[in-house]
């Protein structure tokens, strides 16, 4: 029996449903709306519409230009497959680079994760808080939106941060990092920031904010070699980012680009570190490694 099933069996039907999904499967979009209905995604996020009315009235969409006004929308076969990740892999600890709709679907799945596997995680590992989100947020308006759709029920299950954005050389090469990261050992990571708007610092008389720039993280180059086997990476577009990434990676990193979802994975395949690394492991994944 698998280590999940013998903490809690009755998390099976959960199990059961999720096991028949692939993270390519969200890029059918009958398979991706036979999720979201049997969770009910479309219905929790429509409960938030209200608030995103008003709160992004006058809101920039900074995934296109700094100059645009469209409210971001619910893309539900993203979120289904950011909520599937969680559950499949059963995600102690989530750190998520941006905030929305995202932080709240993730933190979703963490409830759920919770409800089921919290005291065994409390005393069998050593997470501080398990099944628990930990977003960074460039802009204040998008940080207390986040919060106030998290609300009283999803609050316990996600926290929302902000952090300035600094312009740095890595390895001589220009790129963005957070000033100020939540100090956690994630096991999975969702890179959808900062925007490349975040900061008009320059290096050498460049900048990101114009168009003909795209984003470039490096954040999760310097917490590298703290993070722990079993960790995935979920880039969300952002391919010049995920290039970059995958330049200066250094462990034993398996990566995969899936262009139809546009999205990019690395997940870092290891040995355990030792006996409670290994434990984390055998409960999160099962010997059931994404792309291994």
């Amino acid at each position: 029996m698998e280590l999940w099933a013998e903490i809690a069996q009755d998390f099976s039907q959960v199990q059961a449903f999720v096991a028949d999904f692939t993270p390519d499967a969200f890029n059918d979009p009958a398979r991706a709306a036979t999720y979201v209905a049997w969770f009910e995604l479309d219905t929790f996020c429509r409960a938030l519409e209200a608030d995103r009315l008003q709160a992004l009235d006058s809101a920039l969409d900074r995934a296109v230009s700094a100059e645009a006004t469209k409210p971001f929308e619910p893309d539900y076969a993203d979120l289904a497959r950011l909520h599937h990740l969680v559950l499949s892999r059963r995600v102690l600890c989530t750190l998520e680079f941006g905030s929305g709709f995202s932080t709240v679907v993730l933190a979703h799945a963490n409830q759920i994760l919770h409800r089921h596997f919290a005291p065994w995680a409390k005393a069998n590992t050593r997470v501080d808080q398990p099944f628990h989100v930990h977003a960074v947020e460039e802009a204040p308006h998008y940080l207390d939106i986040t919060r106030a759709r998290l609300g009283e029920g999803l609050a316990p299950f996600a926290s929302v941060t902000r952090s300035s954005v600094e312009m740095i050389l890595h390895d001589n090469r220009i790129a963005t990092v957070y000033s100020r990261l939540p100090n956690m050992c994630p096991d999975f990571i969702y890179l959808d920031g900062p925007s490349q708007y975040a900061t008009d610092a320059e290096v050498n008389g460049i900048s990101l904010t114009t168009r003909a720039r795209m984003p470039m993280s490096a954040d999760i180059l310097r917490i590298e070699f703290l993070l722990e086997p079993g960790t995935l990476i979920l880039v969300d577009g952002r391919t010049a980012n995920a290039r970059f990434l995958k330049a200066y990676l250094k462990r034993d990193w398996k990566y995969r680009h899936d262009t139809e979802g546009d999205v990019h994975y690395f997940e870092l395949i290891e040995a355990p570190l030792g006996p409670i690394n290994k434990r984390r492991l055998d409960f999160c994944l099962a010997g059931q490694w994404l792309l291994a």
